[in-house]
């Protein structure tokens, strides 16, 4: 008799465990189901709060972009900062405007026919060598981005890439994100880190806009040392007006042939069409980043607009 409650405890217990599983997997798995749905939910919304700043982002530009060929500077309106602004049932937005022409732009550093332009290589070199980088990352991304699959001096082509483990060929096509500095064998996000705010990935066709450049842009395109460690002056000089003017620049250099020079292989103006906006949405506890390509559009009869080219979580 003994025997057969033994046997009937140990069924029960058998009986609970078994249930307390099979609870247990429930509640995990409901939970998981509520927190994914939270998680989608907060995205929806966190797109949304994006798409009312880039609406927001895009009149504020267009304000100033169709005034006609006044200058494009950090004093103007768009520069400032949005936010953060809390919208009711939504969440916490905060957004920024970047001018990318204030930036070096990686795929200048080839031509139309997808040759190596020395010039702007030079330049790219001084950029990295007044951030203190090494400038033979120059030479290497330019034959990453280059037409053909030779080496140049310095460079890296497909041997050196299919060499690796894993290993991957070079696109050579230009870039379209800057992120792919980090494919060059060797560059760490420590150097990334560093050279990210000077460098953009644009059109070859977008020019560096002086009003915006970067202080070691500046430098790099002067080859002196001046702005870099002087951005104090340099932003009270541009909460005014646009500086320096392409005049003025001009007048820095040795010879009006060293900016004619610089002016060929980047060009130097004063406006810019490519901006990116980056939004940060606070849903509940969670947060997220989205960066926003924005591009100026005239093309007549039409009214001039902005376009959304890109949207992105990475810059």
């Amino acid at each position: 008799m003994s025997r057969a409650r033994g046997v009937a405890l140990m069924t029960a217990l058998i009986v609970v465990a078994i249930a307390t599983a099979i609870a247990a997997a429930i509640f995990f798995d409901t939970g998981l189901m509520l927190r994914r749905s939270e998680g989608t939910s907060g995205q929806e919304r966190a797109l949304l709060l994006a798409g009312g700043a880039e609406a927001l982002a895009a009149r504020i530009l267009g304000e100033e972009l169709d005034t006609g060929n006044a200058p494009i500077h950090p004093g103007q309106r768009w520069a400032n900062p949005l936010g953060p602004i809390e919208i009711t049932d939504a969440g916490v937005l905060q957004g920024q405007l970047v001018d990318l022409q204030g930036r070096f732009n990686l795929n200048s550093l080839i031509d139309k026919d997808g040759q190596v332009d020395p010039i702007a290589l030079e330049i790219f070199e001084r950029l990295l060598r007044v951030l203190e980088l090494e400038p033979a990352w120059a030479s290497k991304l330019a034959d990453w981005i280059d037409a053909d699959d030779l080496p140049s001096s310095g460079g890296a082509e497909d041997d050196t890439y299919t060499a690796l483990r894993p290993g991957y060929r070079p696109p050579n096509r230009p870039v379209t994100s800057i992120t792919e500095l980090l494919l060059l064998p060797g560059f760490d996000i420590v150097r990334f880190e560093r050279l990210a705010p000077h460098v953009t990935a644009l059109p070859r066709d977008a020019s560096v806009n002086l009003c915006t450049a970067t202080p070691a842009l500046l430098d790099a395109l002067a080859d002196e040392r001046q702005w870099l460690g002087a951005e104090d002056a340099l932003a009270r000089n541009r909460a005014r007006d646009c500086f320096p003017r392409r005049d003025a620049f001009k007048a820095t250099l040795s010879t009006p042939e060293a900016f004619e020079r610089l002016d060929r292989a980047l060009g130097l103006g004063e406006r810019s069409r490519y901006f990116q906006l980056q939004t940060t949405s606070l849903v509940g506890t969670t947060s997220f980043s989205l960066y926003s390509l924005l591009r100026y559009e005239t093309a007549p009869p039409d009214p001039p607009r902005m376009r959304v080219m890109l949207r992105n979580t990475m810059p």
